[in-house]
């Protein structure tokens, strides 16, 4: 397998996106990474899934709104990522909210890390011009399932330049991966955490997945 992503840099080994999880998967052999990325109110870009700011609490507010200096000390910044771990690995990240892809770029292009650089977005949402990083979009069940269906989506997919469809490793079979790869895509798959998961990639022959455990990447490397 081509890839094999640790999600939130491996959160079944530490706290998801933070820097001692991420630096822990690429010493136990991680050969990329995947996080999901936020622009603060200052436009720094930070590493956090739930983008949300004291959550549960009165002053609970999405981090967008937030200056960095006011974030917990825990969650990184992009910058802080790529000093901490360098560049010699793939790094998948969520875009997450307006404007976030031309921020991230620009932090990885600074940090010379734009080549091996993957930005995913919802299918409802196109990557638009990612260059010199790869594209790539998240797609749902539904448009996978129907052959008519998905051949129209992937046929717009590849207009738009889009390079990857990222699906739960549940919702690809054979027929879907095949039309994917004949468009000259890539097909990942997420939420892969069993070796039967894996197998079952390798079976439809997923070109790369994310996972949570490292002894699954592992095996898929």
């Amino acid at each position: 397998m081509r890839y094999a992503f640790a999600h939130r840099g491996g959160r079944g080994h530490g706290p998801d996106n933070t820097i001692p999880t991420f630096t822990r998967a690429l010493a136990d052999g991680a050969t990329a990474l995947e996080t999901d990325a936020w622009v603060t109110a200052d436009g720094i870009v930070v590493l956090d899934h739930d983008g949300v700011h004291r959550p549960g609490t009165p002053d609970e507010r999405s981090i967008t709104e937030i200056a960095r200096a006011e974030l917990a000390d825990h969650i990184p910044t992009l910058a802080d990522l790529y000093e901490s771990c360098g560049t010699d690995f793939d790094l998948a990240i969520d875009i997450k909210g307006d404007g976030a892809g031309r921020a991230i770029r620009q932090v990885a292009v600074a940090a010379e890390a734009a080549d091996r650089l993957w930005l995913f977005t919802p299918s409802t949402t196109r990557p638009g011009d990612v260059a010199p990083a790869h594209g790539g979009v998240t797609v749902r069940h539904q448009e996978l399932r129907n052959a008519s269906r998905r051949a129209a989506l992937i046929g717009e997919l590849k207009s738009d330049g889009v390079e990857v469809v990222n699906a739960r490793w549940q919702f690809w079979r054979r027929s879907a991966v095949h039309d994917v790869h004949d468009a000259g895509m890539l097909a990942f798959a997420w939420d892969v955490q069993s070796s039967i998961a894996l197998w079952r990639c390798k079976r439809l022959r997923i070109d790369g997945i994310f996972s949570d455990h490292m002894g699954i990447l592992r095996k898929a490397q």
